[in-house]
């Protein structure tokens, strides 16, 4: 069950420069501190919300990562996006009554609750909230986009091998690679591809020493090679 941690507080926030706070010049920063988001936790196996419950909250994920999953008529789940560190999401109350998916933890998370009476008047007084919020919007439309392309035009090997090296090159490189919290099936609801499929090509590229990986950490050695191998597959 999520717990509370503590109040946010926007101006000393170590992720600001990635939240829709982040255009906020000082002294506007000061005129908001009145706006003090709480900080909860949720760890695996937790819900931050469920789809078809009433959109009252966003959220800026402070630490970890989570993703997004759509119930669908046939009962099947499908995933839709994973986040990380300092991206919004739950702001479907701003245009529906309910959450359209679920929001759930991949690893321990940390977030703030920006309940939507109060979002809604900072965007009314900050141009710069306003107009973070409509590129956020946009970004996610254009990502939606994006994955519509490639589960149309890109073959199977194609899409895998373009996720896992924008995953790597988006991610933060420690000393292991970049953490892949997600398991096999997981990537393949994600990019529309089966188990089987995911499997039998990370084992393959993984033989082949274009990727590497252990403990859940993605290591990519050879980037062309990867791309090369799967646009011929």
């Amino acid at each position: 069950m999520s717990h509370i941690k503590s109040k946010g507080h926007c101006l000393t926030c170590p992720i600001r420069h990635l939240s829709i706070f982040g255009e906020l010049p000082l002294a506007r920063l000061e005129q908001i501190q009145h706006f003090q988001p709480t900080v909860m936790e949720d760890q695996i196996g937790e819900t931050v919300y469920h789809q078809g419950a009433p959109a009252q909250t966003a959220y800026t994920l402070r630490k970890g990562m989570v993703k997004l999953t759509k119930s669908l008529a046939n009962g099947r789940t499908q995933i839709i996006r994973v986040l990380g560190a300092g991206e919004l999401f739950g702001f479907d109350g701003f245009a529906d009554e309910t959450y359209s998916h679920s929001a759930i933890p991949l690893s321990t998370l940390e977030v703030c609750r920006l309940p939507l009476t109060d979002l809604a008047s900072l965007k009314k007084q900050y141009t710069e909230i306003d107009t973070a919020m409509t590129q956020r919007w946009l970004q996610y439309l254009h990502a939606a986009e994006n994955q519509m392309l490639a589960l149309g035009v890109m073959k199977a090997p194609e899409r895998l091998a373009s996720f896992l090296v924008n995953w790597y090159e988006s991610g933060l490189v420690t000393q292991a690679g970049v953490a892949l919290p997600l398991a096999r099936g997981e990537i393949g609801e994600l990019l529309g591809l089966s188990l089987e499929t995911v499997s039998r090509f990370i084992s393959e590229w993984k033989r082949q020493g274009y990727i590497s990986e252990t403990k859940g950490y993605l290591q990519l050695i050879d980037r062309t090679a990867l791309l090369k191998a799967a646009d011929a597959d």
